[in-house]
């Protein structure tokens, strides 16, 4: 789910802050890892 909603913060249709409480911590670590060139948390 990390992946899922950092998707939608990357292509624009979501924002961080937006994203559900439970799931905020893996999107952020996901967005870190993806930023990093790593694509990880599938």
């Amino acid at each position: 789910m990390g992946r899922f909603y950092g998707l939608k913060v990357l292509d624009g249709s979501m924002e961080a802050g937006e994203v559900p409480k439970l799931w905020r911590a893996a999107t952020e670590r996901w967005l870190e890892s993806y930023a990093a060139g790593q694509e990880g948390g599938k």
